[in-house]
């Protein structure tokens, strides 16, 4: 088993640092919610982590296969405010030359990506909560 470490560092306003290994990204709240808008929120970035996923999947798939064609992803989500919750996750995948025999296949593939899964799993989240 791997394990995943990623920090995060909140900065002016709502802007967060994260930090995942050599990697920094930044995550913020859009201006109606209080932030600058100076990166993707939480949940989209939750929903970035599903299409990358789904995409890398897809193209191991196509590459498995001989499909040398692009591979497209397109991953959508509603946010809903009670429980304040992301939910009904839809990912579509284009796989250019894809043949009609092997779309059961490729979508059996793609639907085992980690990210997929993660999300169709029941998960616990355990929170500790440390003065600094």
């Amino acid at each position: 088993m791997a394990k995943l470490l990623v920090k995060a560092q909140a900065k002016q306003g709502f802007q967060v640092e994260l930090g995942i290994r050599q990697h920094r990204i930044l995550a913020d709240l859009t201006p109606d919610k209080g932030g600058k808008d100076g990166g993707p929120t939480p949940p989209e970035l939750l929903l970035a982590s599903l299409a990358a996923c789904s995409a890398i999947f897809a193209r191991m798939f196509a590459q498995r296969e001989g499909l040398p064609g692009p591979v497209e992803v397109q991953a959508e989500a509603e946010l809903v405010d009670s429980p304040m919750v992301v939910r009904d996750f839809r990912v579509r995948v284009r796989i250019a030359g894809l043949p009609p025999e092997k779309r059961e296949k490729a979508e059996a593939f793609v639907g085992r990506c980690v990210v997929s899964q993660t999300l169709c799993a029941a998960n616990a989240v355990s929170l500790t909560l440390e003065a600094g």
